[in-house]
């Protein structure tokens, strides 16, 4: 593994080349292929995965069986941190959403990594801070926006996060599978194809292939808040 990898992961970008060279050496890389479990909620973990590329889902399982979706990380992102710093089991599955790179840093080097760079532990802490306005975001959603509200603003978060601005305003980005939706919004897939539909047929989106384009007026249609 060269630096070039680590210095994808924005967590350690202002690390000194002397600090990479040792990560580089505490770090182990490996790939998943797709729709691999990598954690399981409740295990003992005592690992720090990093995404080099492809992309994954932090799910739980409900009362019903169902899968719910908490939130899909992508290249230079990552998950464990929680139970690296509380030593507590994990809080939930991550599963890869299709072949997926990894960067693997153990508890005792990712805590020496903290001790030593004051600004990880800081870049650390926005991270957690943002996770969490996001859970309370998703808290808020499904308490007071009905179900075409809730996939209109995952669609919305997913663009500005994911998304391609083309010349006439809106974005572009590879659109989740039905399921997938239905699985973040707390809905069933036959209800999350009839609202796609709605929002299709009325000028809010338009569905190419395996991509769905975002056209300016929905951001104007469903405000954030």
């Amino acid at each position: 593994m060269d630096l070039s990898l680590i210095q994808k992961v924005p967590l350690f970008e202002g690390l000194s080349s002397e600090a990479l060279e040792r990560l580089l050496q505490a770090t182990n890389r490996k790939a998943y292929p797709k729709d691999a479990t990598i954690v399981e909620e409740n295990e003992v973990g005592d690992t720090l995965y990093m995404i080099l590329s492809g992309k994954v889902k932090v799910t739980n399982i409900g009362p019903d069986g169902k899968e719910v979706i908490l939130s899909v990380l992508g290249d230079g992102e990552f998950f464990g941190e929680m139970s690296l710093l509380d030593k507590e089991p994990r809080s939930a599955n991550v599963v890869s959403m299709e072949k997926t790179e990894m960067m693997l840093l153990r508890r005792k080097e990712f805590m020496n990594l903290l001790e030593n760079n004051g600004e990880i532990l800081s870049k650390l802490l926005a991270v957690l801070s943002s996770r969490l306005r996001h859970a309370n975001a998703q808290i808020r959603s499904l308490a007071l926006l009905d179900v075409l509200g809730r996939i209109a603003r995952l669609l919305l978060d997913t663009a500005r996060k994911e998304g391609r601005r083309l010349l006439d305003g809106s974005v572009v980005f590879r659109r989740p599978t039905h399921q997938e939706i239905a699985s973040m919004v707390g809905t069933s897939r036959e209800t999350v194809s009839r609202m796609i539909g709605d929002l299709s047929r009325d000028g809010y989106i338009k569905i190419s292939g395996k991509d769905i384009i975002i056209k300016e007026k929905m951001e104007e249609a469903f405000p954030s808040s």
